[in-house]
């Protein structure tokens, strides 16, 4: 089980509308795609300017890829011989599953602008809501879900919907603490009116979102300093990596149900 592990790391090492300063947007989009940042190694290379007429093709590229994958863990589970087995095979596949999404989904659209009617299916391209850059990134990830229902929930029902171990929370300090306490996995978390992705990896907390503060794009930042993560009164969190329904979901390519 242990040389899966390493083989499968080695895979893939709303408030309230604002005035939207577009121009500065797409100027940071560009700014913050082409960093040269070390990418896993699904993609074979960093991530071009969002002006480089191989950008959605390279983006195309990473869901088929990821599409791929998604079979081959299947496959592992299908033959999986005990329930031991079949549970190693499932948490390989959340692994990858959380993986694919920080490391090589969510990138191509940092920078991507905010919007509180943006529903673009491009990274870089249009304009995109919150709800609408969680629904709309797990979809490319291999979710079978409806981006838009899932995007048109409130906050706190787009958790019910991807998450399990669904917790409410009345402090951000109480909110950091409790997913640092917490394995290494993918969260969504949902504020009084905003939604986003936080992901727990390595002792480090990151709020991924797109943001209608500062730069009003997608963003990804530590989450104790975030700004709009201490702007809320209550929190509702739970792991979506860690929702068995979801990850199985996810590798049979079943629909995923929308919780209201």
């Amino acid at each position: 089980m242990k040389n899966f592990f390493v083989l499968l790391v080695l895979c893939i090492s709303c408030n309230a509308p604002a005035q939207t300063d577009h121009t500065a947007a797409h100027k940071a989009a560009d700014t913050l795609a082409a960093k040269p940042i070390a990418y896993a190694p699904i993609l074979k290379q960093n991530i071009p300017d969002s002006s480089d007429s191989n950008f959605l093709i390279l983006y195309q590229k990473l869901k088929t890829k990821i599409t791929s994958k998604r079979t081959q863990l299947y496959q592992c589970y299908l033959s999986a011989a005990s329930q031991t087995a079949r549970k190693q095979a499932l948490d390989s596949a959340r692994i990858f599953l959380h993986a694919a999404l920080v490391n090589n989904v969510f990138p191509f659209w940092y920078g991507t602008a905010w919007d509180f009617n943006g529903t673009s299916n491009e990274p870089q391209r249009g304009q995109i809501a919150c709800g609408y850059f969680v629904s709309t990134t797990l979809k490319h990830a291999g979710c079978n879900l409806n981006r838009y229902k899932v995007a048109q929930q409130y906050s706190h029902s787009i958790v019910k919907t991807l998450c399990s171990d669904v917790k409410r929370i009345t402090s951000v300090d109480e909110l950091i603490a409790y997913v640092s306490g917490m394995p290494d996995q993918l969260y969504v978390v949902g504020l009084d009116n905003h939604v986003g992705f936080i992901s727990k990896k390595d002792n480090e907390v990151t709020f991924i979102h797109s943001t209608f503060v500062g730069d009003v794009c997608v963003i990804s930042e530590r989450a104790e300093t975030s700004p709009v993560l201490k702007n809320s009164n209550v929190y509702v969190t739970g792991s979506l990596t860690a929702n068995d329904t979801l990850v199985l979901n996810w590798l049979t390519n079943a629909s995923i149900a929308v919780i209201y």
